[in-house]
């Protein structure tokens, strides 16, 4: 039997950073308000007869293995180690985006390596207790210092607002309609523009903990999400003008964070900037790298004229897709 794990990368619009557990250790809560991006990591599982030797796993590299403790992928090691599949599996990996992407791109993998191992089990699929697992692997097991919004809003689909508590535990927060129609018509005018440049988050992540500063301005980030979120203005101008005031206060503290951007990002930054007349544009995942997400003042079919013409021709529309992390057998 041939399992297939798919999993959406993510895209965070509002609170983002609100939700890493050493934050939420000192402020208690956190908010994040993102999507699941119409963009998938996809993990082919096939479990082997009780005769074969060894397993083999494809990702970025050929790995065999005969123990699960001498994996060197350490995702795919504690991913096994809580599958209770006995025998050797052959496992196959593809992806939209590469690692250092800021799409939440270890999450969605994991999530979705889980599900098909967990299928090939005979588990029925739960995405909030999937997301759960993710995290205490990424989290708990492997003591990286990132947060939960990646597991959730990767797992669950859709728009979603999320509520952090300090004790692990997330809960998803009511949008008022008007807000929600609003998101979901913004959503269809975003563009994805790839960096020149990859990172590993975990890295900026342990500096950004190092920061003193760093709780203050999570707090402030926290605080306009929590404002967008909780406004009871529902008047469709005011929506978008508070919405697109926040995007761009939250990324002008964020600008300031330790390693978000350097000389190589500011100077793209300022290319596309000057290419496209936008209402916004930000550095998604934990800076260093990644993808810049914009949002254009001009329509969306001139805007893709205009990227498609420029040096920044690799661009990707930054849609929405409903379904979060899914399994199929064959």
């Amino acid at each position: 039997m041939i399992t297939v794990g798919k999993a959406p990368y993510r895209i965070s619009l509002l609170g983002g950073g609100s939700d890493l557990d050493w934050f939420l250790n000192e402020e208690t809560q956190g908010i994040s308000l993102g999507y699941s991006l119409n963009k998938f990591s996809y993990s082919i599982v096939n479990v082997l007869d009780e005769n074969s030797k060894n397993g083999i796993l494809n990702y970025s590299v050929r790995e065999n293995y005969t123990k699960i403790d001498s994996i060197v992928h350490p995702l795919i090691k504690e991913a096994l180690k809580i599958s209770n599949i006995k025998n050797y599996i052959e496992l196959s990996t593809f992806g939209f985006a590469t690692g250092g992407s800021g799409l939440g791109g270890s999450s969605c993998f994991l999530l979705s390596l889980l599900a098909a191992l967990k299928n090939s089990g005979n588990y029925k699929l739960n995405p909030e207790e999937l997301a759960a697992e993710v995290c205490d692997i990424e989290i708990n097991r492997l003591k990286k210092p990132i947060g939960r919004q990646d597991q959730y809003l990767c797992a669950l689909g859709g728009l979603s607002s999320l509520l952090f508590s300090k004790d692990g535990s997330v809960k998803q927060n009511d949008l008022n309609k008007n807000i929600k129609d609003f998101l979901r018509r913004e959503i269809d005018n975003l563009f994805l523009i790839p960096s020149l440049k990859t990172r590993s988050a975990d890295k900026v992540l342990q500096n950004l903990r190092d920061d003193k500063s760093s709780i203050s301005k999570l707090k402030n980030i926290r605080e306009i999400a929590l404002s967008f979120i909780n406004s009871d203005d529902n008047r469709e101008f005011k929506i978008q003008e508070n919405f697109y005031q926040s995007v761009r206060d939250s990324w002008e503290i964020k600008r300031s964070m330790t390693n978000v951007m350097d000389s190589l990002l500011e100077e793209q930054l300022e290319s596309i900037t000057s290419l496209i007349p936008n209402n916004w544009i930000r550095l998604l995942g934990a800076g260093s790298g990644g993808y810049f997400l914009i949002s254009p003042k001009t329509d969306k079919s001139e805007t893709f004229k205009i990227l498609r013409d420029s040096k920044f021709s690799n661009f990707v529309k930054a849609d929405m897709t409903p379904s979060g992390v899914t399994v199929k057998s064959f």
